[in-house]
């Protein structure tokens, strides 16, 4: 049997000291320190759930979840990845329990206006048959992504929109990393075929 990869301890320490607050009941500590990270839980529960879904109530019950279970946190690896995993198990819970299908939000761009996963889909003018063409091009690449298999389709989801390295998608997927990058390694050929064959 293959010996599983060690993890990194990562968390910084500002999320050290403030999880410590947040056990000692200092609830100003918790706030800060779920802000820190809510950009990170957002973007997995919109990527990972499907489009109507409440994802600003998925995050807020990943944040109970969080601030119940933050005794459990050993501090082994960082605070964002296991925040993710409660994350990411939630949204699993609701697909399952309510048998709904993924829907992955893809932008065209990156927040800094470039190197987005997708900005080679990106159409260098405004008009109508451009823009009509690369939201066909997107919904193509956004169905590849939704049909990968569940694992694949998180670690990527996580990898490329979310935004962790790593060692972070192990930590929250409870897989060891070798096993993240099998599937990165598998999800991304055909997600670059579904770009290619969209290219304007």
């Amino acid at each position: 049997m293959a010996a599983v990869e060690e993890i990194p301890a990562v968390m910084s320490d500002g999320d050290a000291l403030l999880v410590e607050r947040a056990r000692a009941g200092d609830r100003e500590a918790a706030d800060d320190l779920l802000a820190r990270h809510e950009l990170a839980v957002h973007r997995t529960c919109a990527h990972l759930l499907p489009r109507g879904e409440d994802v600003e109530g998925a995050v807020q019950e990943a944040f109970v979840r969080a601030l119940q279970g933050l005794g459990r946190f050993t501090g082994r690896g960082s605070f964002s990845g296991w925040l993710v995993s409660i994350a990411v198990n939630l949204c699993r819970d609701r697909l399952r329990r309510h048998r709904l299908v993924p829907f992955v939000a893809l932008e065209t761009e990156g927040e800094d206006g470039g190197n987005g996963p997708l900005d080679v889909l990106a159409a260098p003018g405004p008009s109508p048959e451009r823009v009509a063409m690369a939201r066909q091009a997107v919904a193509r690449v956004r169905a590849t992504v939704a049909a990968l298999p569940d694992r694949q389709r998180e670690v990527f989801a996580l990898r490329f929109f979310v935004g962790l390295d790593l060692a972070e998608i192990a930590a929250a997927l409870g897989v060891d990393i070798g096993t993240v990058k099998t599937h990165l390694h598998r999800a991304l050929p055909r997600v670059r075929e579904a770009v290619e064959e969209a290219r304007p």
